[in-house]
């Protein structure tokens, strides 16, 4: 434990010490992944799914706010996605429009949540994103969660269907509306995911501000358990009793993965406990205080050791040679007892 706390204490010096350049840098991974994600997911345009366009595009991302890798991923998909077809980039921007009202209203700072769900839910761990919700900010900052999901079956539904939005020309538009409607609209496993994770962000935030002993891992065992009993239950439900086990071991990944964070931003040491009670004209004051767990830094003593200074005997030629000030005083005494005598 100790050696954990630490490796704790150092790398938060390394990142405070660095830190526009370690945002910078993780700015970049982020943006570069979902570009290539949808570059690699979709790849109708085949200009726009070359190497440099995501690498350019991510670096652009590293400086800027998060709103604007948003922004970017939003028209690299409707680029991509006008290639497929008209109608479809035609609704998907409804879609979009829709959704940036939403997220530029309730969480416009929460960017990186919008990028990071389309990431993890192709890893199988998007039960961590509404635990972090509900951990970090307030319940509505699940709303840009709740963005990225949409977009995430948005694009997964139009990459497996690919082949019929490549017949416009035979079935028609309005059929082609129709068809892109109810690709996006009404897919039930998606609505189950969408309220699977609000129900668990507001789960979160209500078990963690509870004055409970080790309350913010109790919200996030709360929070995974939360989903996987109502993704869980919704899969059963609708018929795809196949997909428990992904949703079981997503969940124990998502839940060791956010136990982490805790640690890392919650570590509290309950052992040193105090209870502190006083009171005003008004009001009396039950406080309840726990210390962070921390690691005392040792300090480093550095002991100079200096050489003495010794007098080189030789003497150079037509000099004579120095005498040092205590054999001076010690002849002077000589000749003076001489004298004397």
């Amino acid at each position: 434990m100790v050696q954990l706390l630490k490796m704790k204490e150092r790398f938060y010096r390394f990142v405070g010490r660095y830190e526009i350049y370690v945002m910078a840098a993780v700015r970049f991974v982020i943006a570069f992944a979902a570009f290539r994600l949808i570059n690699s997911a979709t790849g109708y345009m085949k200009v726009l799914s070359e190497y440099p366009i995501a690498l350019i595009l991510a670096l652009l991302c590293s400086f800027l706010p998060s709103g604007v890798m948003v922004f970017l991923g939003a028209v690299l998909i409707l680029l991509q996605f006008y290639a497929l077809s008209n109608v479809l980039c035609l609704i998907t921007a409804m879609v979009f429009l829709i959704l940036f009202c939403v997220y530029l209203r309730f969480s416009n700072r929460m960017g990186l949540y919008v990028v990071l769900t389309p990431l993890f839910s192709i890893i199988g761990i998007p039960y961590t994103l509404p635990v972090a919700c509900g951990l970090f900010n307030e319940p509505y900052s699940v709303i840009s969660v709740l963005c990225g999901e949409v977009t995430y079956f948005l694009m997964k539904h139009v990459v497996t269907s690919s082949a019929l939005f490549l017949s416009e020309s035979e079935t028609g538009t309005k059929s082609m509306i129709t068809l892109a409607a109810n690709e996006i609209l009404t897919d039930r496993e998606m609505y189950l995911y969408l309220v699977a994770f609000t129900i668990a962000a507001v789960a979160v935030y209500c078990v963690r501000k509870l004055a409970i002993d080790q309350a913010h891992s109790v919200s996030v065992v709360v929070g995974i358990v939360v989903q996987l009993v109502v993704i869980g239950g919704g899969e059963i439900y609708l018929g795809s009793a196949g997909a428990i086990l992904r949703v079981v071991i997503g969940s124990v990944v998502s839940l060791v993965i956010m136990l982490g964070v805790v640690f890392m931003t919650y570590s509290l040491d309950y052992t040193r406990v105090e209870r502190v009670q006083f009171e005003d004209d008004e009001y009396y004051y039950y406080v309840k205080a726990v210390p962070k767990a921390f690691v005392l830094q040792e300090e480093k003593q550095v002991k100079h050791i200096h050489k003495k200074k010794t007098h080189s005997k030789k003497t150079a030629k037509g000099r004579k040679p120095e005498i040092e000030p205590e054999h001076q005083d010690s002849l002077e005494e000589q000749v003076l007892r001489e004298f004397n005598e």
